[in-house]
């Protein structure tokens, strides 16, 4: 009897569980834009941090490589590419936070040195010469 009423019971859950998974299915679908538009959001704000920190002077590589995937990032986007879009904004956001790392430490290094001062001398008087120079020429005799 009882295997009866579980046969029962999943027959009429089996619509329940559809309908429920119908109903989820555009609320997932919606989620690759506002994701993809977040992770962008926030790989933008880390890049501006990085410029902040100066990154590209002293991290050049990693404040190019975050400019690029955060064009590549808008780029998909625009196509309506969201997973490539969410990929290439973490890729983004990982390079602009390794770009801030790199700057205030390659500046911290810059400040724990003492600054080098080159001692200015004044260039010795050139010697006058000790009268003309007569240079000759190969045709002349000697």
């Amino acid at each position: 009897m009882a295997h009866r009423t579980d046969r029962l019971r999943r027959l009429l859950m089996a619509p329940l569980v559809a309908s429920a998974l119908a109903a989820c299915t555009p609320l997932l679908v919606g989620c690759g834009p506002i994701i993809s538009v977040s992770l962008i959001v926030d790989a933008e704000a880390k890049l501006a941090a990085a410029e902040a920190a100066e990154a590209e002077r002293y991290a050049p590589y990693e404040h190019t490589a975050a400019k690029e995937y955060l064009q590549k990032a808008h780029e998909e986007l625009g196509f309506a590419d969201y997973g490539p879009a969410i990929d290439y904004a973490y890729k983004a956001s990982d390079a602009a936070e390794k770009g801030t790392k790199k700057a205030s430490d390659e500046r911290a290094k810059q400040l724990d040195q003492p600054p080098v001062v080159e001692e200015v001398t004044e260039p010795a008087p050139a010697a006058a010469p000790a009268g003309p120079t007569i240079k000759r020429t190969s045709g002349a005799p000697r």
